[in-house]
């Protein structure tokens, strides 16, 4: 009896964990995002990474409403997802507001996407999407803080998991509807060598202007020697005629 009852719950056991595994592994990826961010002394670039499912919680992607998605109707909803993102994903750089720009660069993330046969709903979580910024910046760019206000569209069980690369180094950050933000330091304003690079270019109009100082001043010194010559021959000539 004891037997068959423990060999009957291990049974049972080993269903529900391979169902919950099962289903783990299913929902996932639908409620986990990405974020790699690249940040350099005069440039930052923010890569999200969203799958479908999860784009069509932020605008409308089905615009004929016959509930499969072409990539007609992907290409066509990528104004509006930009400008979504610009909207609810915050950022600001040197503390001062920005935004991450008009332009992005989307990259579909499966084999010959625009021969792909209209999706269905039950692939939408399978089909990911990278969305990437790029902003050059005038200033140095010393820190910048970024923000998430997507999780009223998504739920509260959406996940980002933030990678912050520099200089070869990697920092994971998560954000989730409890913690949405995350300021990051990029220490450029304390690199020597970043330091010694500034300085490159008002260093060298410096010295344009000392090589032509020094090249006026020689002209004058020329000019001077040439009048004070002709000067002498001007006078010996003179002193001939009397």
């Amino acid at each position: 009896m004891t037997n068959a009852w423990f060999k009957r719950n291990t049974l049972w056991t080993i269903v529900i964990l391979s169902f919950a595994i099962r289903h783990s592994a299913h929902c996932h990826p639908a409620d986990q995002s990405e974020m790699r961010v690249r940040p350099a002394p005069h440039q930052l670039e923010v890569r999200l990474t969203f799958n479908v499912m999860t784009l069509t919680k932020f605008v409308r992607m089905d615009a004929d409403g016959d509930g499969k998605l072409a990539f007609e109707e992907l290409k066509a909803a990528e104004s509006q997802l930009v400008l979504y993102l610009n909207e609810h994903v915050k950022l600001e750089i040197n503390q001062q507001k920005a935004v991450l720009g008009s332009r992005a660069q989307f990259d579909y993330l499966w084999p010959n996407e625009d021969t792909t046969p209209p999706m269905a709903l039950e692939e939408y979580a399978a089909r990911n999407v990278d969305v990437t910024f790029t902003k050059t910046l005038g200033a140095l760019l010393e820190d910048f803080w970024i923000g998430f206000e997507i999780f009223e569209q998504t739920g509260p069980m959406q996940t980002i998991r933030g990678v912050f690369e520099q200089d070869g180094q990697i920092e994971e950050v998560p954000f989730n509807f409890q913690e949405p933000e995350y300021t990051y330091d990029t220490g450029f304003k304390e690199d020597p060598f970043v330091q010694a690079a500034e300085k490159k270019p008002t260093e060298e109009p410096t010295e344009k202007r000392w090589w032509m100082l020094r090249l006026g001043v020689l002209i004058v010194l020329i000019v001077f020697g040439r009048v004070s010559v002709l000067n002498s021959r001007l006078r010996k000539s003179a002193t001939r005629r009397r």
